[in-house]
């Protein structure tokens, strides 16, 4: 079993921590499947085949050595001390230099731990090996793009994975960290062309769309607009809930005069996002001003009752009464949402701008701005840490030596 794509930075630490142990469970049976063919090399009168192989032969007590290295790997891998994890496994590796599955698993563990030369040198050495299985040589080839790709070698990853695609054309996972690197590459044509190859082109209809949305994009920034579009519509025939395109849909449909129509595709982005609101109220405020003010204020007064209770809605609804310089009102609604939460940096901008606009018109003398400023520090900042961990991100009000989440001594440092 050959595990891939395992980052910590592209997982959650539990997350990579129990693939982690997925692999290294891997490598154990791999193993203690060496140990059997060591005791049958004990029990049998080898043949000259045989004989011509640097294969060690290992005593019970060396088996049992074995295992204690194996579990030893493990105890490090868990505790997130990798290094140690993988110099154990190299001893491992160095018992029988036959076992081809075992380095692929090594070279991994160096590929996770960041060592990106030492990874690709153990699989270019398994090349080598005569004989070699082409389930094997196959697995091998992949593993070694993946570590040119997470060296930042994009152009020998692509390289790589597009010769296993000459060889394998249903290879899903190449094609897969191929599409990949040409979105990294902003190659939106190419990676399209990919993700159109695949066979449950269905099941890949959302990223397609998304592809498309990007090459329409490149249109509409070069002033094609009716070129984009055109791309836009393909792009939402693929998946009609892409949001992205729809937002873009509708900018480009303004840009060709069609503005009731922009509106009705901005509406479509809303309804499919009700929380990203934000974004097409910063449309509808790009507008002439002579028709900004009365579409935001028809928006509004179009979706408040049914979305009126969310955060999101709430907050951009604020900074329209802020615009519209109701004061008052926004004051009312932005002190009801610092008595119930804490912490959201779309709250301390809010609160930064009223205060700015209620200075401008009522002065900082004002009940308003003086109440306003107390609800600020009475409650956005009562739940501030002081301490905090640097090994787990516990925040504390006093100081301690030992933190109380993850036990750990001379961690806790101030924020």
């Amino acid at each position: 079993m050959i595990l891939t794509k395992l980052t910590p930075a592209a997982l959650g630490l539990p997350v990579f921590i129990l693939l982690l142990l997925l692999l290294l469970t891997a490598l154990g049976l791999l193993i203690w499947q060496a140990l059997r063919k060591h005791r049958r090399h004990r029990e049998c009168q080898p043949g000259p085949a045989l004989r011509s192989r640097k294969t060690t032969t290992l005593s019970p007590e060396g088996e049992n050595q074995l295992l204690q290295t194996c579990f030893r790997g493990l105890s490090y891998a868990l505790a997130n001390e990798t290094d140690k994890a993988v110099a154990e496994f190299v001893k491992i590796a160095s018992v029988d230099t036959t076992t081809a599955e075992i380095y692929l698993a090594l070279g991994q563990l160096f590929r996770i731990s960041g060592e990106f030369e030492r990874a690709l040198r153990v699989h270019r050495d398994i090349l080598l090996r005569p004989s070699l299985p082409e389930t094997i040589r196959r697995q091998t080839f992949f593993e070694i793009g993946l570590d040119y790709k997470k060296a930042g070698l994009l152009e020998r990853a692509s390289k790589t994975f597009s010769e296993i695609l000459e060889r394998e054309p249903d290879n899903r996972s190449a094609r897969i960290e191929l599409a990949e690197i040409c979105i990294s590459l902003r190659e939106w044509e190419k990676a399209l062309e990919l993700y159109r190859s695949f066979p449950d082109r269905q099941a890949e209809k959302h990223v397609i769309a998304h592809l498309t949305t990007e090459i329409a994009k490149l249109k509409a920034a070069t002033g094609e607009h009716k070129a984009a579009l055109k791309i836009f519509r393909q792009a939402l025939e693929e998946d009609e809930k892409c949001i992205d395109a729809w937002l873009h849909y509708g900018d480009s449909l303004l840009e060709t005069g069609k503005t009731k129509i922009a509106f009705e595709a901005w509406e479509q982005a809303f309804e499919l996002a009700p929380e990203l609101v934000g974004l097409v109220i910063k449309r509808l405020r790009k507008l002439p001003e002579e028709i900004r003010k009365t579409a935001e204020i028809d928006f509004f007064d179009r979706h408040l009752e049914d979305y009126g209770q969310t955060l999101k809605f709430k907050l951009a609804y604020i900074d329209h009464l802020i615009e519209q310089e109701e004061l008052d009102a926004a004051g009312l609604q932005l002190r009801k949402i610092m008595l119930a939460s804490s912490g959201d940096a779309e709250v301390f901008t809010l609160v930064r701008k009223l205060l700015e606009k209620i200075r401008q018109v009522q002065g900082e003398q004002s009940p308003l701005y003086l109440e306003l400023i107390q609800d600020f520090f009475s409650t956005q900042l009562r739940f501030e840490k002081p301490y905090q961990c640097r090994k787990c991100g516990y925040q504390l009000d006093l100081m301690v030596w030992r933190c109380p989440r993850c036990n750990r001594w001379d961690t806790i440092t101030v924020r």
